[in-house]
């Protein structure tokens, strides 16, 4: 039985295409998807320019990294929440611009991940950090043909 990813709920033919990519397409395909939703969701800093250059350099696999981004997304998300509950409009564009922010160093952080079949989830977070990931979900696609 195949297997269901998460990435099945938002673009079922990209999952497809995901399953039947090898496994260095996949990881460019992760690549490409991280660097399209980091800059789109303006995520930056330190743990952020190491998490590219060590997707780029095709080094995966570093867990304090991965704790580090995945410490930097609950913060994002933490903020996120607290901004949500408060029910202000006029904070809704921001809290919006955290969320996409989290989803985007969640993304990072699982595309360090050494199993390249997990890589699923980086392009999920990735699709989830932005308005529109039609860009984004072309660039996957090419990668993944």
């Amino acid at each position: 039985m195949e297997s269901v990813f998460r990435l099945d709920s938002v673009s079922p033919t990209l999952a497809e295409s995901f399953r039947r990519a090898s496994s260095a397409k996949r990881r460019q395909a992760a690549v490409v998807a991280c660097e399209l939703a980091a800059s789109l969701a303006d995520l930056a800093g330190q743990e952020v320019g190491l998490g590219l250059a060590a997707l780029r350099g095709g080094a995966a696999g570093q867990p304090d990294l991965r704790q580090r981004l995945e410490g930097l997304a609950a913060c994002f998300d933490d903020e996120y929440f607290l901004l949500n509950e408060e029910g202000e409009e006029s904070k809704k564009s921001e809290a919006l611009r955290l969320f996409s922010k989290a989803r985007a160093a969640s993304a990072l952080a699982f595309a360090l991940i050494d199993e390249p079949g997990e890589l699923h989830e980086a392009i999920y977070e990735a699709i989830a950090a932005l308005d529109d990931p039609s860009e984004l979900v072309r660039a996957v696609e090419s990668e993944l043909r």
